[in-house]
């Protein structure tokens, strides 16, 4: 696992003719190279250049010290530079620290580039910086500067793999500021002599926590790692399903680790993978104000070849599939159950295996216990399938670098799936988790496996706060369900906060998920700004019932509330007139759902493509609130 390790520390001198970043070193004879940023008075940029400027000349500059740089973005004004001002320690793995991205700051490099712009350009610019603070202050960023933490334990223990830069062996779905590192990369291959590699830091989108536990009278690390896919990357209702290239919507890798040092100094590491992403076939939810969107699948041979692709890459990275839907058989999500059952028929790949459990009708009246059914249908592949056993040495103390050696090899994974890839799938994936854990803790520290209350608890919570996290990027809100991942039973509480959760998912996932879309698109490149062109946020000729619809229907919930209370006239007329507004209510209410897509928030960057469906889910629901049965079916 040995890398070249990234530069954790730079001194940024500012001048009014420069950007200087020159890496900290204890050694200060050490000779470095350093990226100069050239200021300009216009938004173009002047070339990076490599130098070691003189300590005196530095010594005159305004300094700062940050801690990585994460890219350059290109907006009206010019470029930015996205540095790192803060981090936090999560983890220490293989002899390697991992951090968390606490604070960051944009600066743009030319001088004067704003003052240059129309007054809707620097708005626009102001919009594209909010939309990025948001999006890298959420707290789902992971970096290392030594250790690749885009790979998983037994990748990292492949003898194939070779001695690079980290952003050199990093795995393309994992490393999410690529495109932002461009100029970088490009000034690296084009300077091979140079260490500029070592300035370029890849950022992880996901979760990653560990625990730190006592077993058999000695210290365990119990950790969970979750690695987004960049590809198809956005909101719930913006990125579902698969793309031309197999790549699916919510396609996450979750590692867990279990790893502690023997007395001989080596580290003993124990790794269990299990990925989740959106049904692999063209499908949508279009939103519409209605709680439950219209659903569209497409069908046919253009969903088949993506949704062969998609198996092909799931094998190529991690062998044989055990493919877990856990979707319903029947009312709206059966079409597109159907559809998938049909496409995998014809795939009839034998290192694919396909199993439909439907949750909810197997775990109905509570029965939580029923999943055992499950795991109990696939127990002969997951015993076939194993997990991951490696043992980690030091090769250079004080260096980072760390010789890992795999004992035993997983050899397939079960890929779990519902119709967001969360709180079903959560809940499952932490039981076939649970499985592992005693069979783990006997292979690396030998005893009797049996797991005592403190781990067991550490175990649940650990899970809880993931499937959280996990959510919260694709949703905006935590996972539903997690009383019983925190518990192991499902409470009141537990469904209240379930139904809080739910309602806020329907508003944010309805009026605000555009521009959290924009801001994914933004980040990772899908969009580039461009000064010459019209900007994107300028506002839509939308029609007059989007004002109109709504203010009749707040002046009809006013005026009932005023009737309600101040109309003291016969009962005949008092009645007349409640009857009157509240028909007012449900007239404006009704039209708005009729004309829900001009009410919703859409990304304004990126345009959705909308599929020419050959099947079609009609919704049936009118109200606004009507329930589906993944977010208000309670059990």
């Amino acid at each position: 696992m040995s890398t070249v390790r990234v530069h954790d520390t730079l001194s940024l001198y500012q001048s009014s003719d420069s950007f200087t970043l020159e890496p900290v070193y204890a050694n200060a004879a050490v000779q470095r190279h350093s990226l100069v940023f050239g200021r300009t008075s216009t938004p173009s940029l002047a070339p990076i250049r490599i130098d070691t400027p003189p300590a005196p000349t530095l010594a005159q500059e305004e300094r700062d010290s940050v801690y990585g740089i994460i890219g350059i973005v290109t907006l009206n004004a010019g470029d930015h530079l996205i540095l790192v001002t803060n981090r936090q320690k999560v983890a220490k793995i293989l002899g390697n620290d991992i951090y968390k991205l606490t604070a960051h700051k944009i600066v743009p490099i030319s001088k004067n580039g704003s003052l240059s712009l129309t007054a809707i350009q620097q708005r626009d610019d102001h919009v594209y910086l909010g939309m990025l603070d948001s999006l890298l202050g959420n707290g789902f960023w992971y970096f290392s500067y030594q250790a690749d933490i885009t790979r998983n334990i037994q990748r990292l223990a492949d003898p194939a793999l070779v001695k690079q830069s980290l952003w050199e062996q990093a795995d393309e779905r994992f490393f999410w500021n690529k495109n932002l590192q461009t100029p970088l990369i490009n000034l690296s291959k084009s300077h091979p002599e140079t260490d500029i590699g070592a300035f370029i830091l890849p950022l992880v989108c996901g979760f990653m926590e560990f625990k730190h536990l006592s077993y058999n009278s000695k210290r365990v690390s119990l950790g969970i790692i979750s690695r987004r896919s960049k590809f198809r990357a956005g909101t719930r209702y913006n990125t579902r399903g698969v793309d031309v290239d197999g790549n699916v919507a919510n396609n996450v890798e979750t590692e867990q680790i279990l790893m502690t040092t023997s007395d001989d100094g080596v580290e003993k590491v124990a790794s269990y993978v299990q990925t989740r992403g959106s049904i692999p076939l063209f499908w949508e939810q279009q939103i519409n104000v209605k709680y439950q969107p219209k659903m569209v699948i497409h069908d046919g041979a253009a969903s088949f070849q993506s949704f062969k692709k998609h198996f092909n890459n799931q094998i190529a990275q991690y062998g044989p599939q055990i493919a877990v839907n856990l979707i319903n058989k029947k009312g709206y999500e059966a079409r597109l159950s159907e559809t998938w059952s049909n496409l995998n028929a014809q795939l009839n790949d034998p290192q694919v295996r396909y199993l439909h459990f439907d949750f909810h009708h197997e775990c109905k009246g509570n029965r939580w216990d029923r999943i055992e059914k499950l795991v109990a249908e696939i127990e002969a592949d997951l015993i076939v399938q194993g997990y991951c056993v490696a043992n980690g040495v030091v090769t250079a103390p004080g260096s980072g670098d760390v010789s890992v050696h795999s004992l035993r090899k997983q050899s397939s994974v079960v890929r779990t799936n519902c119709m967001d890839c969360l709180d079903r799938t959560n809940v499952v994936q932490s039981m076939l988790a649970r499985r592992v854990i005693p069979m783990q803790l006997q292979d690396i520290l030998g005893g009797t496996g049996v797991v005592e209350p403190e781990f067991e608890l550490a175990f649940k919570n650990l899970w809880a706060d993931h499937a959280d996290a996990i959510s919260l990027v694709y949703t905006g809100t935590g996972a539903l369900k997690t009383d019983f991942t925190r518990t192991g039973k499902r409470s009141p509480a537990g469904v209240l906060n379930d139904l809080n959760n739910s309602i806020v998912r329907y508003v944010k996932n309805n009026f605000f998920d555009g521009e959290r879309q924009d801001s994914f698109d933004l980040f990772l490149g899908n969009y580039h700004v461009n000064a010459l062109a019209t900007s994107p946020f300028e506002l839509e000729n939308r029609p007059t019932r989007y004002i109109v619809l709504p203010a009749l229907m707040t002046l009809g919930v006013f005026m009932f509330l005023i009737t309600l209370i101040m109309f003291h006239y016969s009962a005949f007329y008092y009645v007349l007139a409640l009857l009157f507004w509240i028909s007012v209510v449900v007239a404006s209410q009704r039209a708005i759902v009729y004309y829900g897509t001009d009410f919703v928030d859409k990304p304004r960057l990126v345009r959705p493509q909308v599929l020419s469906p050959e099947l079609k889910i009609s919704e049936k629901p009118t109200s606004i609130f009507s329930p589906t049965e993944e977010d208000v079916k309670k059990k």
